[in-house]
């Protein structure tokens, strides 16, 4: 999935960059490693794991980080929103918050293995929960996929028709 992902932005001459929490620049690394990708495809990426960095870097309201939790949609799409403004050149923005393990803001109802992710195509914003199961690793793997998927899925359907 994530091989045809990245030959799908290459054939279309998309850039995409990453704003990554949880995921502490997997995303980016994997986009990196396929092809050409790195070359062609990724403009570059910003690993914002403490919330001191998505207020000091990105420019994210502290507010709203106390209000919604760090690990919140609320607080990704803001970091894909702020996201734009840092990677201008990028057709898609993807930010990723979660919990990849214990701790954070790790409740009953937003228990380990919760992700949020946001992609940002064409002017808007996508909202993407996810739940992911097993060891560390393979929730990144089953992450990349994931939003492999999404983004296939959102060129795709945005793709005029001939």
């Amino acid at each position: 999935m994530l091989q045809q992902c990245c030959q799908l932005l290459e054939d279309l001459q998309l850039k995409v960059a990453f704003i990554e929490s949880a995921s502490s620049g997997y995303l980016t690394s994997q986009f990196s490693i396929h092809k050409n990708s790195g070359a062609d495809i990724l403009l570059g990426g910003l690993v914002s794991y403490d919330p001191s960095i998505k207020i000091s870097i990105l420019k994210v309201d502290p507010k709203l980080i106390d209000m919604y939790t760090a690990e919140s949609p609320q607080v990704t799409e803001e970091m894909c929103k702020l996201g734009q403004t840092l990677f201008d050149q990028a057709d898609i923005i993807v930010s990723c918050t979660g919990l990849l393990k214990h701790g954070g803001s790790e409740t009953t109802e937003k228990p380990v293995g919760t992700f949020f992710i946001c992609i940002s195509y064409q002017g808007r914003i996508y909202h993407y929960p996810y739940f992911l199961s097993g060891h560390a690793e393979q929730k990144l793997k089953t992450l990349t996929q994931k939003v492999a998927n999404s983004i296939i899925t959102l060129v795709s359907s945005n793709q005029p028709k001939i």
